[in-house]
């Protein structure tokens, strides 16, 4: 799986794929249950994704590219 995420102020886009997507994204050194955990919007949002398809957080738009 490979993703763009967009800055939705500054437009800046990076790409990423499922094994190299950022920390804060992942919650990967998080303590899980924390309010920081946003594993459950890694999983259940970001990873269901097909290609073409898009979701939004505040101020990222994250892609799926393949």
């Amino acid at each position: 799986m490979i993703f763009e995420m967009m800055d939705l102020y500054s437009k800046r886009l990076e790409t990423f794929s499922k094994d190299e997507a950022p920390d804060w994204l992942t919650s990967a050194n998080q303590v899980p249950g924390s309010t920081m955990d946003s594993s459950w919007f890694w999983e259940e949002h970001v990873l269901t994704l097909e290609p073409g398809q898009s979701v939004n957080t505040d101020f990222k738009k994250i892609t799926r590219i393949r």
